[in-house]
């Protein structure tokens, strides 16, 4: 039973240590390409000593999804989906707690009255 729970201890060691250098690698660059047409943008950040988020977002289905992954002592690893949100009506907003000195509205208006062509 002992030996099982170390095989498990070490494919969860090795699958979250994939995921980590897969996405603290470098992107190759490519001129003219916005994301190589792949279909999930992920991010990760630390958050505490040994914990990390990872934000993953869904291109065509607009969620985003973040997971909490702890390190650390074998039993305390652990990977949890924090929570998900459809992010698709959020980002058509002007503003959301805000504090910039200018609102959107009051931006354009004095970029129109400047004469600067504003692009939808």
């Amino acid at each position: 039973m002992r030996d099982r729970q170390t095989i498990l201890n070490l494919v969860f060691a090795a699958l979250l240590g994939a995921i980590g250098a897969r996405l603290l690698a470098p992107a190759l660059v490519q001129a003219q390409s916005a994301d190589g047409g792949r279909r999930y943008v992920a991010v990760a950040a630390e958050y505490q000593t040994g914990v990390s988020l990872l934000y993953v977002l869904d291109q065509r289905s607009e969620r985003l999804a973040v997971y909490e992954a702890r390190g650390g002592a074998s039993n305390s690893h652990r990977l949890a989906l924090v929570g998900v949100r459809n992010v698709a009506l959020d980002t058509q907003l002007d503003g959301f707690n805000d504090e910039s000195d200018y609102s959107y509205k009051e931006l354009e208006e004095l970029l129109e009255r400047r004469g600067v062509p504003i692009e939808d």
